[in-house]
């Protein structure tokens, strides 16, 4: 008994916490279920129809994460599930503003709720969770993923790991130490700050708890008080091993599928070093050799995906170059230097934080057919006669093995992290005007602007996109009524710049909204 009463009484202080500092809301893409269908079709799993889906999210918090995909996919059925009534009532009053009706938050706890009586789902997030309640939550949030979850369905979960965590319970514990006798959150996240800037100037320059603190400045400490407060100055923050999360979901029927980042499931991507030694060291074991990499990378966080155990047998983690086919992908890979020759000349093109080179003309032109289609995605057969065409068109000779080479482009560029990719086309809903979005996105930019007074919506690619304040005040205005004297003259309404510099901000609007993938 005394047990279950100190397991209830963290239970209701986690609530409390929540309902005193309600954690930021905001969209999470790589829990995207477009994104988690994308991946198991990847990894050679069918994957649940999206547009059609039924989605729960556990630990919701005010549904950031839910209302986006809600607003997009009107047809699919969402459902979030959060502990603290404050962040559940922020939601539902959100939800109704935006006008998503297809969406249903509930408070409860997790351990608690009759999970039966909401059916099953396709997809089951829990982002931001598992690491931060108690042991027996933990236990009951793997529990609820695998009795929810439809027997093709995708879990997505975030948790902490070591061995990144080993070094930041250091400043963790000092943050801790400073800041416990303080009652409210205001100033315990203040003392909190005041010891990490204390230990930055204090701590030698090559010390790993300098480096330690140097990288929570650019992250934890450079966030919103309720970022500081729920994650790393929480009453429970459990890192685990990979291995031992593996192990933790196996026991409750579910099996690893892949990260939501599956760039860095891939030991090429780390160095010919890391692949030689892990590739003679694990024997192609998918979960040795993704532990082996957490501490190549001292790995202090991860995005895991789980489905049924059943579907063990059913799953590659060498993606078969067929199973690229279907995909539609988007890709940003411009030319690093001159603009793109089609010759046999060796050429390199911008690739994340590196470089990649081709002298393959079909290539080249791959590139350029994704960098002018950017954001939007391409299928396999846009890109192949997009391609044919422009080989075509400059006097070339396409290879009988061109569509072949483009799929082995899709796969590199996929595999390296480049690219994004859906099982269904990601192109601007509507071209009919430069002033004319979504009404729900537009709903979200104003009821952010006029509630936080720091105006942010979404894009369809599940992203939020912050804002400036000129663009909050713009952005509600854009139903396809105003043409763009009316949006000059209700602009100035609200700014006092010159005239001119009104115009400019009025005229560069297209395109800052096409860099905002809000607009085609």
């Amino acid at each position: 008994m005394i047990q279950r009463a100190d397991q209830t009484n963290a239970v209701d202080a986690l609530r409390s916490d929540y309902d005193k500092t309600p954690y930021t809301s905001n969209s999470f893409p790589q829990s995207a279920p477009g994104k988690l269908a994308a991946i198991a079709h990847l990894f050679g799993l069918p994957a649940p129809e999206v547009a059609r889906a039924r989605v729960l999210e556990i630990g919701c918090a005010a549904g950031g994460n839910l209302i986006p995909f809600a607003a997009t996919h009107p047809q699919a059925r969402v459902v979030g599930i959060d502990l603290s009534e404050v962040q559940i009532e922020q939601g539902r009053t959100q939800a109704r503003a935006v006008g998503v009706d297809n969406l249903e938050l509930i408070a409860g706890d997790v351990a608690r709720l009759d999970l039966a009586a909401l059916g099953r789902f396709d997809f089951v997030i829990a982002h931001g969770v598992y690491s931060w309640v108690p042991p027996q939550v933990q236990d009951a949030l793997l529990a609820a993923i695998r009795s929810t979850l439809t027997p093709t369905g995708v879990a997505y979960v975030s948790y902490n790991t070591y061995p990144g965590w080993k070094s930041k319970e250091t400043l963790r514990d000092a943050m801790l130490l400073a800041s416990g006798a303080h009652t409210t959150p205001q100033d315990k996240a203040r003392e909190a700050r005041a010891m990490a800037d204390f230990l930055e100037a204090a701590a030698p320059a090559d010390s790993v708890l300098a480096k330690v603190v140097a990288v929570a400045k650019d992250h934890a400490l450079g966030f919103a008080d309720s970022y500081l407060l729920h994650d790393e100055l929480a009453a429970f923050n459990a890192p685990c091993y990979f291995y031992e999360m593996i192990g933790r979901a196996g026991a409750h029927g579910l099996t690893y599928l892949a990260e939501a980042h599956v760039e860095t499931m891939f030991p090429g991507n780390f160095g010919p070093t890391v692949k030689d030694f892990l590739d003679a060291k694990c024997g192609g074991v998918q979960v040795l050799i993704e532990q082996y990499l957490d501490f190549v990378l001292n790995r202090m966080f991860r995005e895991t995906l789980f489905v049924h155990a059943d579907a063990t047998p059913r799953i590659s983690h060498q993606p078969d170059p067929g199973r690229y086919r279907p995909l539609h992908v988007a890709a940003w890979v411009p030319p690093a230097a001159e603009p793109t020759v089609l010759d046999h000349s060796r050429q390199e093109y911008v690739v994340s934080d590196a470089t990649l080179f081709t002298n393959d003309p079909g290539v080249k032109a791959a590139m350029d057919a994704f960098s002018a289609r950017w954001p939007w995605t391409l299928s396999r057969q846009e890109l192949f006669d997009a391609v044919h065409g422009r080989l075509v068109s400059a006097g070339l000779t396409p290879s009988d093995q061109l569509a072949g080479h483009l799929d082995n482009l899709v796969g590199v560029l996929i595999t390296q992290g480049v690219a994004n990719f859906r099982l269904t086309p990601v192109i601007p809903e509507s071209a009919s005007g430069a002033f004319r979005l979504d009404e729900r996105v537009r709903r979200m930019a104003e009821l952010t602007r006029e509630r936080d007074g720091a105006a942010r919506t979404f894009n369809v690619w599940h992203e939020t996109v912050e804002l400036s304040p000129v663009d909050g005040h713009l952005v509600p205005l854009l139903d396809g009524s105003r043409d763009r004297d009316a949006l000059l003259t209700a602009l100035s309404a609200t700014m006092q710049d010159e005239p001119a510099v009104l115009a400019d901000l009025v005229d560069t609007l297209p395109q800052r909204l096409v860099e905002m993938k809000l607009l085609g």
